[in-house]
């Protein structure tokens, strides 16, 4: 865990650079936007669950260690670790933010910098998207 604070620091850091300074980066969360209503935690939790009881299966058909295994890996840490996060009782967009660095890492067996800003990215705006009334 020791290991991971310097690199969520790093992605913070990331997320607060002025636009224009990389062609690759991620928009700062919207969790203080007044235009988004977020799901109760217990309607978040039932729609995160549904998602990886449909994708955990497509695991298993995939090649480990090729890209589509990989980036579907990661899809399924970056919701669990959401999942975990509502089951402890904290808030969607909390949630979504603090799932990233697993999903960057994939929870935890590479460093962040092996994750492109544009997947993080995607995951961030799939869960944005999912997780909204």
């Amino acid at each position: 865990m020791k290991r991971l604070l310097p690199v969520f620091f790093l992605f913070l850091g990331l997320l607060g650079r002025q636009p224009g300074a990389s062609a690759q980066q991620l928009q700062p969360a919207p969790w203080n936007d007044p235009a988004i209503v977020w799901l109760a935690p217990a309607q978040a939790q039932t729609k995160v669950q549904d998602l990886l009881t449909q994708i955990q299966p497509q695991l298993a058909l995939l090649t480990p260690g090729t890209a589509q295994h990989t980036d579907l890996l990661r899809r399924i840490i970056f919701y669990k670790s959401i999942l975990r996060a509502l089951l402890d009782e904290m808030a969607v967009p909390q949630s979504i933010d603090g799932a990233l660095p697993e999903a960057a890492s994939l929870g935890g067996k590479h460093e962040q910098a092996f994750t492109p800003e544009a997947t993080l990215r995607a995951l961030q705006n799939e869960a944005i998207v999912l997780l909204k009334a």
